[in-house]
């Protein structure tokens, strides 16, 4: 007669219906993902309940090296139909990020803002370049209601400092290294100034 531990009989029957129920997780759990990162904490949540089902089995275990190694044996097959589930997502999710075209394509001026998946909502330029995104409700969002055709007519939303208002040179100036004169320059600040003066 061979001798098992107390317990061992109701913790054969326990095991093979933990992994069942994690096998099912992964099947059902991330072929209804629509982002990368319903893919992965799809897979995160799944790994978590997992790992709770080896615990749970560690702990029924009490030292029987035997039935440890079959539960983590359990676990590593289950982690493994995991991951490649979360595989086959993510390459779900990539092959129609790359089919969809994006949702300003056919857009002209006088059409409604696109619509990106998040629910934000894009500013397009009257040539129909997009050129930002904004929430819809927002002062942006009255802003672009003021604009005929719903679109902004320069591509430069926000021209930088000095662009366009009244009495404002988009030159500046500053001492050159070496010879210390004093010279004029556009855009960023050339290497040549001395940034001690």
């Amino acid at each position: 007669m061979v001798s098992r531990p107390r317990g061992t009989g109701k913790r054969m029957r326990a095991l093979p219906a933990v992994l069942p129920m994690v096998v099912v997780l992964v099947t059902t759990g991330m072929v209804a993902a629509e982002t990368m990162s319903d893919c992965m904490n799809t897979g995160i949540n799944q790994r978590g309940t997992a790992r709770k089902a080896l615990d749970r089995e560690g702990a029924a275990c009490r030292g029987d090296r035997q039935c440890v190694k079959d539960a983590e044996a359990k676990f590593n097959m289950a982690r493994k139909q995991i991951n490649d589930a979360e595989s086959a997502c993510v390459a779900q999710v990539r092959s129609q990020m790359n089919t969809e075209p994006p949702p300003y394509l056919h857009w002209k001026p006088g059409d409604p803002s696109p619509r990106a998946k998040d629910g934000r909502l894009y500013i397009m330029s009257c040539s129909g370049k997009p050129l930002g995104l904004y929430k819809p409700g927002g002062a942006l969002e009255v802003e672009m209601k003021t604009h005929p055709g719903n679109c902004v007519p320069s591509e430069e939303i926000w021209p930088g400092p000095g662009v366009g208002g009244p009495g404002t040179s988009s030159t500046n100036h500053c001492y050159e290294l070496g010879t210390g004169s004093y010279k004029e320059y556009t855009g960023g600040k050339p290497s040549w100034c001395d940034p001690n003066r």
